[in-house]
């Protein structure tokens, strides 16, 4: 049995933040064969029950299924998001929030970022996409996140927060909020497995390998589908693909499904 965790943007969706349906079914595989599968990531739980899970076979059990959303805050079971529970101290405050809306909405980011209100724990902002292809529009989108970025960091950290910029978005969380503490739930609820895939396209991803190895286990693969360089730690092997985004995910799923 092996135990794979998988961030969500990024590595099971295409640039312009869309699911990919064959990816998800090489997933469904997996599961078929009995190994645990998790998703760590920062989405809404509401963004997965409404853009993830309809693409899920109704005739497989979901009911083992980890799940973590809000890198951490929001935690549970099955593909039921009412049934999750979110995690109270990690709720960024409404009046923090507002100031990051505010930000948000200045005429210099219109059309190209917006508030995603779906968060519970955090503000948030994510990228407005364009057509697929649109590589200007694209590059228009990450350097208004990265200036965004820069216009809250204050407000982050006079609130004691933090601010995570990531491939679709940018969020001010708690700054005790991490994918560590999603990991980490999922490990203690896990019988021990014999292997530990973890797939990713960020460097803070690496940070679900790090506390698997932390917890005694061994055999532990990042697979890295990010741009630029790819991340390495001690006892933890590193393979990535030459493609971003799902299209990488796929190309490294085809070994673990016999395809």
């Amino acid at each position: 049995m092996a135990f794979y965790m998988f961030d969500v943007d990024g590595v099971l969706t295409d640039e312009n933040a869309r699911p990919d349906h064959d990816a998800v079914k090489m997933i469904e595989k997996l599961a078929e064969d009995g190994h645990v599968i998790s998703f760590v990531t920062g989405r809404s739980r509401g963004w997965l029950g409404d853009n993830l899970f309809p693409l899920f076979r109704s005739d497989l059990d979901w009911s083992s299924l980890y799940c973590v959303s809000e890198h951490g805050a929001i935690k549970g079971r099955g593909t039921d998001i009412s049934s999750w529970n979110l995690d109270d101290h990690y709720v960024v405050s409404d009046h923090v929030k507002e100031k990051l809306y505010n930000v948000s909405q200045k005429d210099e980011y219109n059309g190209l970022i917006q508030w995603d209100q779906t968060k519970e724990s955090m503000g948030t902002v994510e990228a407005i996409h364009g057509d697929p292809g649109d590589k200007d529009h694209l590059n228009k989108t990450r350097q208004a996140l990265r200036d965004y970025a820069d216009d809250v960091e204050s407000i982050a950290t006079n609130s004691g927060n933090k601010t995570v910029v990531s491939t679709y978005g940018v969020d001010v969380i708690h700054p005790d909020l991490s994918k560590k503490i999603g990991a980490k739930w999922i490990l203690e609820e896990i019988s021990k497995p014999e292997e530990v895939f973890v797939f990713g396209d960020s460097g803070g991803d690496m940070v679900m390998a790090v506390t698997a190895r932390d917890h005694g286990l061994s055999n532990i693969t990042f697979h890295w589908v990010g741009e630029g360089d790819e991340p390495h730690e001690e006892n933890i092997t590193t393979v990535s693909s030459s493609n971003p985004y799902s299209e990488g995910t796929k190309d490294l799923l085809k070994k673990h499904i016999g395809s």
